[in-house]
């Protein structure tokens, strides 16, 4: 402890009072209806948390006073749970103390402690080692207040001693008292950035400390909002750290990598293999491809992030031996594997959520949470990931790592931009419906979609991993809740892969039983399905909006529906172009080739990640308008068994068709996404 009295450990657990800078006066509630500020049972009277650097071990304590005030508040206030690394940090109890009236009773003890090594990432093949204290503080009632206060001392050595911290004073659950410290030396400058409109900090000198202060009372809860980015933060909140630079957060990792990926001479057979592709290939750029599928081919994901082993990678001969590892080790293999090869090549850090947002961030070595490669080649940047499934596609046509913004671990080295990839056709669908003549016959749909890019690469590892009879039934049933009927395959599944360019195709042909339904006197009405505005945008709930509106990858998508008619049809075409924020466009037509074909397209370009809240109005009127015309229906008359031609005939308009469709499928949609 950085102050304070030493404790007895046990099991791994020290039990102490708090330190002397982290004082833990009762928490009054006289006056307070606290079922009035409660959620499920539970009020929020108190939540602090201070980071002490000033000592020779980093201290973070942290202060919880709930007070139960229903049945099922019970359950969670017993629980006790705190999670540290054991390789590094120690955890230190200060008090579990329930009071009931003027009774007050410290449940913190010893043997009522329990440790467990609980993986979260378990299924992820992602192991860190870190150790949680368990308890269950017994004899509970409503009534009663729960204050827990504990520490956890050390630090992790191989970021070292930068710090940073980002902590929430605005909860999704009104709290009474929040209370964050930072303590530093005075000659410490430190970096701060607020989030949600967070006060400045109370900065005091004490006793040779600098200490900065933020207490907030009866914030209103903030929920956020749906279809916010990963990185938006709209509720208040703060980030600190030491005021370093990322040429110096380079600095710390950069010998890790290095020394790894320069572990003596590369493996024989490695070498082999790498030999073998240069042989093969004369250029540079198809090196540095079969360079990454031999990685991506070879390297099981495993993650064994305990101790130092979250942020320092494996040396490459445990790597290749092992033929296991994580983005770290992966980069590391494939650095090793593109230098052999005479590229330029290095590990580079990113962050996978934060996208743009990381320049804004405080240069600190906890802004990555992941690691890629960057290939100099030609005067240009590329950006590799040896984690994927191996990707198809030549050098320019390679899906890349994108996330915004990358450090590469060289030196003199800053924030790198990731160039975003040029917007694209990902997913292209052509579908052909031969309508019979006779009354009762099955509808004919010829389907093509065709995947490109990251869509393609999705696309192939879903292929790879099914048979060929379970990927037919998992198509064919995902259609027929799309059409809301039976389909009879006429042809197998086909897919043809294009894997230069990285474009994948799937053909299926089937009968469809319920394509044209009974309507009305003597007519039969065909619904087409929602195959760009419900897969592709979200839709926002109504009233103004705080938060970004996250639309995902920039793309282009296009349905194509050909109709060809038993008999002469007449309906009106129609062209109708839309534009929406950020650049958003859409365009949804129908067109006679002649009196038996008609053509209907729709065309969506989402040319960018997100839109600003102020945007959320325009973005809803462009989904409405879109939606009223991305699907198409018609009616078709039937006369003694037959579709009749309606060549003269007056019909029902085809706008006023395809808008009820819409309005019904968009209806469909929001409840579903309501669930």
């Amino acid at each position: 402890m950085s102050d304070g009295q030493s404790g007895t450990p046990l099991r791994g657990i020290e039990f102490a009072p708090p330190p002397a800078s982290f004082p833990v006066p009762p928490v009054q509630t006289e006056g307070r209806d606290l079922r009035a500020i409660s959620t499920d049972g539970i009020a929020v009277l108190l939540s602090e948390a201070q980071a002490d650097l000033t000592g020779q071990e980093r201290v973070i304590t942290s202060r919880l006073v709930r007070a139960i005030t229903g049945r099922d508040g019970l359950q969670s206030a017993a629980r006790f749970d705190a999670a540290y690394d054991p390789r590094c940090e120690r955890l230190i109890i200060h008090g579990i103390r329930v009071i009931r009236g003027e009774e007050v009773r410290d449940e913190g003890r010893p043997e009522a402690f329990e440790l467990m090594r609980r993986e979260p990432n378990l299924e992820r093949a992602i192991y860190d080692g870190r150790m949680t204290a368990h308890m269950v503080i017994p004899d509970l009632r409503e009534g009663d207040i729960v204050d827990v206060s504990y520490s956890i001392v050390g630090e992790q050595p191989a970021l070292q001693g930068a710090f940073s911290w980002f902590f929430v004073l605005q909860w999704s659950t009104r709290v009474v008292e929040t209370v964050c410290r930072v303590i530093t030396r005075p000659g410490v400058r430190m970096l701060i950035r607020r989030f949600g409109g967070a006060s400045q900090p109370r900065v005091g000198d004490s006793n040779g400390r600098r200490i900065y202060t933020w207490r907030v009372r009866d914030l209103a809860p903030y929920l956020p909002e749906s279809f916010a980015p990963p990185w938006s933060v709209g509720y208040q909140a703060v980030e600190i750290g030491m005021a370093l630079t990322w040429g110096q957060v380079a600095d710390i990792f950069r010998p890790m990598y290095e020394s790894a990926v320069s572990d003596g001479s590369p493996p024989a057979d490695l070498a082999s293999e790498v030999a073998a592709i240069s042989a093969r290939v004369s250029s540079p750029a198809g090196r540095a491809v079969e360079g990454l599928r031999l990685v991506q081919r070879t390297l099981r994901y495993h993650s064994v992030a305990i101790g130092e082993g979250g942020f320092r990678p494996r040396a490459l001969r445990t790597i290749w031996s092992t033929r296991y590892g994580d983005c770290k080790d992966a980069s590391v293999l494939l650095t090793s594997v593109l230098r052999q090869m005479g590229l330029e090549a290095c590990c580079a850090l990113v962050n996978v959520g934060m996208g743009d947002d990381v320049q804004n961030s405080i240069p600190s070595p906890r802004a990555f949470n992941h690691c890629i490669v960057r290939l100099r080649l030609n005067g240009r940047d590329y950006w590799l990931d040896g984690t994927m499934s191996p990707q198809s596609g030549d050098l320019d046509n390679l899906t890349q790592a994108r996330f915004g913004w990358a450090l590469p671990l060289v030196e003199q080295t800053g924030l790198v931009r990731i160039q975003p990839t040029p917007l694209q056709i990902v997913r292209d669908v052509v579908e052909r419906w031969t309508f019979p003549r006779e009354i009762g016959q099955p509808t004919r749909l010829e389907c093509a979609t065709t995947h490109r890019g990251w869509r393609a690469d999705d696309t192939r590892r879903l292929i790879e991993n099914r048979d060929p009879e379970a990927l037919s039934g998992f198509y064919r049933e995902q259609l027929e809740r799309e059409l809301n009927s039976p389909l009879r395959p006429v042809e197998p599944l086909a897919v043809s892969d294009l894997a230069h360019t990285n474009t994948l195709t799937v053909h299926e042909v089937y009968d469809v039983e319920r394509a044209l339904m009974p309507v009305g006197q003597g007519g039969f009405q065909f619904l087409s399905f929602d195959d760009v505005v419900r897969p592709n945008l979200p839709f926002l709930d109504e009233g103004p909006r705080r938060e970004p509106i996250a639309l995902g990858a920039p793309r282009q998508v296009v349905t194509r529906r050909e109709f060809h008619f038993a008999v002469e049809t007449n309906f009106s075409p129609w062209d109708e172009r839309i534009h929406g924020p950020g650049g958003l466009e859409a365009r949804a037509r129908f067109e006679w080739l002649d009196r038996r074909r008609g053509v209907h397209t729709v065309s969506l370009t989402v040319p960018g990640e997100v839109l600003a809240p102020s945007q959320a109005t325009a973005y809803r009127a462009f989904l409405d308008r879109l939606a009223n015309n991305s699907g198409v229906g018609f009616i078709l008359r039937a006369q003694g068994g037959r579709f009749a031609p309606t060549s003269g005939h007056r019909g029902m308009a085809w706008g006023w068709i395809a808008w009820a469709l819409i309005i019904t499928l968009l209806a469909v949609a929001r409840c579903a996404g309501a669930t």
